[in-house]
């Protein structure tokens, strides 16, 4: 399985990367659950005290993929 989160926990702080920069970062199903699981991760642990979001590559985020199979546009997607 592809990792497209990337997390860094350092002194309170995590770090999350997207990691598609080949797609410029858009989100795809599995990325989407990646972050979900990330934010459970947050939420369980008292010792994080603050979230850092960045993006690889040139881009921070293109939004949601478009072409990804599974993705209907007119659809509202929650994390």
């Amino acid at each position: 399985m592809m990792e497209f989160i990337l997390s860094h926990v350092e002194k309170g702080v995590m770090t999350l990367t997207l990691n598609r920069p080949e797609r410029l970062n858009s989100f795809n199903d599995e990325m989407h659950a990646q972050l979900a699981e990330c934010l459970k991760q947050v939420e369980r642990d008292d010792t994080i005290r603050c979230l850092l979001l960045t993006g690889a590559g040139r881009g921070f985020c293109a939004g949601q993929d478009l072409n990804d199979r599974n993705v209907d546009p007119q659809a509202p997607h929650r994390i």
